[in-house]
């Protein structure tokens, strides 16, 4: 609950020190070159117990197709530390993720995407031991999301996402079907 508080902050701080002074000068016309619509950024998400500890790292690039439909997609790292295992479990999870937002009413937008993420899971073995066995795990996301704006090339944005392929019954990278995500995009 402090993260989220402490990244709700954030967001905050960020929006009030992104705004600009109004000018009476009227603002040069932006330029609408291919390089103009692409932004990078990414996201980054962090979950920390007494027993599972995680962080994870997602660069993106994206293009603004349309100024209300963006497309793009990230590369996905996290890194995750078990201590319910004897020694500790620890391991290094890749994958990718593709993405469409479209911006419904100003700030607020929903966004849609597929993301496939290779990760370790823990099974009994042969003789009560341990097996470490890799997954692939493709999720479907959707939900909504807002941005603001830190400035004329910059935003931070927060998205709500729910997995439509989570299975509560089964093996699951994550530990629930709902998400929160916390970013940033800067224009090129």
């Amino acid at each position: 609950m402090r993260i989220v508080c402490f990244c709700l902050s954030m967001l905050l701080a960020g929006a009030v020190l992104g705004q600009e002074e109004p000018s009476s000068k009227p603002s040069p016309p932006q330029s609408s070159t291919v390089k103009s619509r692409f932004y990078v950024g990414g996201w980054l998400g962090a979950s920390y117990g007494d027993v599972v500890s995680s962080v994870q790292v997602a660069p993106e690039l994206g293009y603004r197709v349309h100024p209300r439909f963006h497309l793009g997609g990230s590369l996905v790292y996290r890194y995750r530390k078990d201590k319910r295992f004897e020694p500790d479990l620890t391991t290094d999870e890749i994958g990718g993720a593709l993405f469409g937002r479209y911006f419904a009413y100003g700030p607020i937008f929903v966004q849609g995407g597929v993301e496939q993420l290779s990760w370790d899971f823990v099974t009994a073995g042969p003789g009560g031991g341990l097996d470490v066995v890799n997954l692939d795990h493709t999720a479907i996301l959707i939900g909504p999301g807002f941005a603001l704006s830190m400035g004329a090339k910059s935003a931070t944005y927060m998205t709500f996402l729910y997995d439509v392929n989570y299975d509560s019954g089964g093996p699951n990278p994550y530990d629930r079907p709902w998400m929160i995500r916390i970013g940033v995009g800067f224009g090129l």
